[in-house]
């Protein structure tokens, strides 16, 4: 079976890459006895400037373009979830919850741990800034203690995100959810599940041809 190695770089408070997330889960289960989605996700920082707390979100309000409430709505319900802005307070400063995320011991349980991070913000609005929750969240996906001991303490995970979110910066990738195929091909945006399973498909035959 051929395996498509992906790359799916997203930002924890961008309600498109929540989204963006849970459908690439549902086109893996789709292509499961065809195709092997190997998934590795990618740290980002849309706002690096958020100081560390957090800002109101009240400050983000003028971004929010019109209409973009009700797109976001009617994406997050096909794919069964759902974006309760109202329970959020403050938009967080991601910076520590992707690096408790390059601590989880494979790709697997960072995307699980992931995917959970992304529903406890935007689905219960939760600070995902807060140690205590990040803590009890690398417990449940089983990062031992004395790393989660280390993360509390010191800096460790800080350089493999901060090379990342370099690498990134320097590819003048601006959009999120973004998907990287197999290392070369790069899909930018949310996508539909048809277009991002069209791209996933060519990425498989181009790796059989060669």
């Amino acid at each position: 079976m051929t395996t498509v190695h992906i790359e799916f770089i997203s930002d924890f408070i961008c309600p498109w890459c929540y989204i963006g997330k849970v459908r690439l889960e549902r086109i893996q289960t789709i292509l499961a006895a065809e195709i092997q989605l190997d998934i590795l996700t990618s740290p980002y920082q849309l706002y690096s400037q958020i100081p560390k707390g957090g800002t109101p979100k009240s400050a983000f309000a003028k971004k929010i373009k019109p209409g973009m409430g009700k797109a976001l709505r009617a994406e997050a319900a096909l794919e069964n979830i759902e974006i309760n802005y109202k329970n959020i307070e403050r938009v967080p400063r991601s910076f520590k919850a992707h690096r408790l995320v390059s601590l989880a011991a494979d790709n697997s349980k960072k995307w699980t741990l992931a995917k959970q991070i992304f529903h406890d913000y935007f689905e219960l609005g939760q600070d995902i800034e807060d140690l205590d929750y990040l803590l009890k969240k690398g417990q449940l996906a089983d990062i031992p203690k004395s790393i989660l001991s280390e993360f509390l303490l010191t800096k460790i995970g800080e350089s493999a995100v901060l090379e990342k979110l370099k690498q990134h910066k320097e590819e003048f990738i601006t959009i999120v959810p973004t998907l990287r195929l197999d290392g070369k091909f790069v899909v930018p945006g949310l996508q539909s599940a048809d277009v991002w399973e069209k791209y996933i498909r060519r990425a498989a035959e181009i790796q059989m041809r060669t």
